[in-house]
Parts: structure tokens; C-alpha cells; sequence
């Protein structure tokens, strides 16, 4: 039988530490390993730049007609997002795949990390959680949140969760 194994993923490098003890500690065989790169959603970025290097066409009085400033819609900035993100992660999904493992990206855009790692696990009905976490104790812990202890507060499956030196 296959275990899913969800492995959230963000822009930090600090995240991605967590790729190599899966690969100690889970073999490839049976195993689909879920990319879950996770990020804000864009808002829209109001209006590309305009460039002033193109030719236009002209007005009646032989004024240039443009340039004109366009709108950047979030679905653009998701589709950008997306891309970059698949790009970034070729090399890695190419190393796991190599190894035997069966890996896939999904892309996902929110402001509420927790409550969607826990709605993806219920969704797609997963086995483990691999994850790093910054373990802060103390005064620190008081003041930034640990999102690894918060999906672990409310999920009832196993998690690997490594704290990476450095």
C-alpha cells in the first residue's frame, strides 16, 4: 500500500533541509512524496511597467499612442509564481525521482498555513507529515509562533519533523 507523505515546502532554504532525512528515513518504495510548496496569494500588482523600448503606433497628430501601463491580475501572478516555483524544484523532484521515488508539486496559495496543511491532509487522505521546524523555545517561542506544533496540535497522523542545524 502506498503512504502519502506531504512535505511542506516555502521559498526558505531552512524548509527544504527536511528532503534529505525523508531519503534516510523513507524509502522509495511505496512512498508518493507530495511537494506542497506553500505561499501568500498575490493581491495584483497594480500595473506592469511600461516599456518605453517598443514602437507604437501613433495618433492622428503623429503623437505616439503609447506606452501604456496594463493591470497585473493575481491569476498572472500565481501563473509566474507557479512556474518559478516548478522550475526551482526541477532539479530536486529530478534527484527524488532518480532515487525511485514517486513525486509530484502542488502549489498553493494562502494566508492561513496551518488550517491548510490540515485541510489537505484530510482532503488527500495523508500518511505522514515530513516537515523542518525553527523548535523555538522560550521567549522566542512566546512571540513566533511554531507552525510545525500547531499542524501537529491538530492532525492525528504521524510527523517527521527535524530541527536542522544551521
Amino acid at each position: 500500500m502506498t503512504k502519502k507523505i506531504l512535505v511542506p515546502l516555502t521559498k526558505s532554504a531552512f524548509s527544504h533541509k527536511v528532503l534529505r532525512e525523508v531519503e534516510k528515513f523513507i524509502p522509495p518504495k511505496d512512498s508518493k512524496l507530495i511537494l506542497y510548496y506553500i505561499t501568500r496569494s498575490p493581491k495584483g500588482s497594480g500595473f506592469a511597467a511600461t516599456d518605453y523600448r517598443s514602437d507604437y503606433a501613433l495618433e492622428p497628430d503623429g503623437e505616439p499612442l503609447g506606452p501604456k501601463a496594463h493591470p497585473v491580475f493575481p491569476s498572472q501572478e500565481e501563473d509566474s509564481i507557479q512556474s518559478e516555483v516548478e522550475v526551482a524544484l526541477l532539479s530536486v523532484t529530478n534527484d527524488l525521482k532518480e532515487k525511485g521515488y514517486d513525486v509530484s508539486i502542488q502549489i498553493c496559495f494562502v494566508n492561513e498555513v496551518v488550517s491548510e496543511i490540515v485541510r489537505i491532509v484530510k482532503r488527500d487522505k495523508i500518511d505522514l507529515i515530513a516537515m523542518s521546524t525553527r523548535a523555538r523555545v522560550g521567549v522566542r517561542h512566546f512571540f513566533f509562533s511554531n507552525i510545525a506544533e500547531k499542524v501537529l496540535e491538530q492532525v492525528d497522523i504521524p510527523m517527521l519533523l527535524i530541527h536542522p542545524k544551521g
